[in-house]
C-alpha cells in the first residue's frame, strides 16, 4: 500500500498483535495496523480511507484497552485518506483514547521526521 511503500512499516498481523485476558476469561486481541516508535514512545496506528465517528470509537476502544492494561505511556492515531466527503468537511471530535486523527500524508510526515 502506499503508506506502507512510504514509511516502510510493515503491516502487523494477528499473531503479532498484542493480547490480554478479559473479565470473562477471553483472550482479547487489541487491534491496530502499524506500530512504530516517535522521540522514544510507542505510536499505534490505524488507517482507514475516510473518517467516520463509528469506527474513531472503534479504534478508541482499543486504544483505551491498550492503554489500561498493557501501557498507558503510548499514542494511538487514526490515520485517515481524507476528511471531505461529498463535498463536505469532516470535523473529527477525539474521544477518549485516540491521541488524534491525522491525514496520511502528514501521519507520513511525522514518521519520515522522525527517522531523520
Amino acid at each position: 500500500t502506499y503508506f506502507v511503500e512510504k514509511t516502510g512499516l510493515k503491516k502487523f498481523t494477528k499473531k503479532q498483535k498484542p493480547s490480554f485476558v478479559n473479565s470473562h476469561n477471553n483472550k482479547q486481541i487489541i487491534d491496530f495496523d502499524f506500530h512504530t516508535k516517535i522521540d522514544g514512545v510507542d505510536i499505534y496506528i490505524d488507517l482507514t480511507t475516510t473518517y467516520r465517528s463509528d469506527r474513531l470509537k472503534q479504534k478508541a476502544y482499543n486504544a483505551i484497552m491498550y492503554k489500561t492494561k498493557l501501557n498507558p505511556n503510548c499514542k494511538f492515531y487514526m490515520g485517515v485518506g481524507k476528511l471531505i466527503e461529498n463535498g463536505k468537511k469532516k470535523n473529527p471530535i477525539l474521544i477518549e483514547g485516540i491521541d488524534g486523527v491525522i491525514l496520511v500524508d502528514d501521519l507520513i510526515g511525522m514518521i519520515k521526521r522522525s527517522d531523520a
